[in-house]
């Protein structure tokens, strides 16, 4: 069965269960964690459906019963953080695990992975460099991450993980790239050798990659996270994109009018998942995260080994 069959059996069966809600003294806290997560006020109002000044409102009442010192800068708590509000944010990790959920991230790559999980409370996709997500699973904004081994300053091999203090790294498995581009209207046309990456600082080792092949490379904003942001500027900018083919439906691609660039550069990258040591990582959800995740993984490749498109890492 495909991957993308799977997937659309989970959604149908997803749709029947009631959706997790915090209970009302963490409703607060609920909207300050989207804010973090997300980076912006209008991003986190979408996320939570609600209006932007609704969110500024929680944050300022947040900030002030925990005496929040903000940020400066880009770092990952940009809203501030303490003891208190940690303990409060276990609170809410235990909360949510009493009904059966764990609060997974990834990125716009990644995100198909994660899709009909009834067990799954997942969060706005975004590119984050490995050791911010370990630092987002510490301070418990998150219950877990899938990561990309691209997202590391040095490369990492499946037998030894990189390890953080009070985490544990689980191996996935491998999943291979492929570039994209806009389809063609005649073969006369130039190819792109310019690809639209995530920020050098999040994804290192791609940008590694790709450049040792003779490709150009161009960053995308951090602001635009979402695939129609991305898509839009390969089509505007004439880009090409790598994007994990066993992750996407063919009719997706053919709606969107992709085509896979003819110069292939092997690119296989390792995925773990991050997870807090101790009752997280021995829940029972836990747990079926990660067969799921591995018999996902696993039938990608079996699928493109079957096409002939699984390629080995450079």
């Amino acid at each position: 069965m495909a991957c993308s069959t799977i997937v659309q059996a989970c959604l149908a069966s997803r749709r029947q269960l009631p959706a997790y809600s915090p209970p009302e003294p963490l409703e607060h806290l609920h909207v300050l964690d989207l804010l973090e997560l997300t980076g912006s006020q209008s991003k986190a109002a979408q996320a939570l459906a609600m209006h932007q000044s609704t969110v500024c409102r929680s944050a300022a009442l947040m900030g002030e019963q925990f005496r929040l010192q903000p940020s400066r800068g880009t770092g990952v708590l940009r809203y501030g953080t303490n003891e208190s509000l940690q303990l409060l944010r276990l609170s809410y990790r235990a909360h949510r695990m009493m009904d059966g959920q764990l609060r997974i991230a990834t990125d716009p790559l990644h995100q198909p992975l994660l899709a009909g999980m009834v067990s799954v409370q997942s969060v706005p996709p975004k590119f984050r460099h490995s050791g911010e997500w370990a630092q987002l699973l510490s301070q418990a904004l998150i219950d877990g991450a899938i990561v990309s081994s691209w997202c590391h300053h040095r490369r990492v091999s499946a037998s030894r993980p990189p390890t953080w203090p009070g985490l544990m790294t689980v191996p996935l498995g491998a999943l291979p790239l492929q570039l994209f581009i806009p389809a063609t209207s005649s073969v006369e046309d130039i190819l792109p050798r310019k690809v639209l990456l995530p920020k050098r600082a999040v994804t290192p080792l791609l940008h590694e990659a790709l450049s040792w092949h003779g490709f150009q490379l161009e960053e995308q904003p951090l602001s635009c996270q979402d695939v129609p942001a991305w898509l839009k500027r390969m089509r505007d900018r004439q880009l090409a994109l790598p994007l994990g083919p066993g992750l996407l439906d063919p009719d997706w691609l053919e709606a969107q009018a992709l085509q896979l660039h003819p110069d292939q550069p092997p690119l296989l990258e390792q995925l773990w998942l991050l997870l807090p040591e101790g009752r997280v990582r021995s829940s029972r959800e836990a747990r079926h995260l990660i067969r799921t995740l591995r018999l996902r993984l696993a039938r990608v490749g079996e699928e493109l080994l079957g096409a002939g498109e699984l390629v080995e890492e450079a």
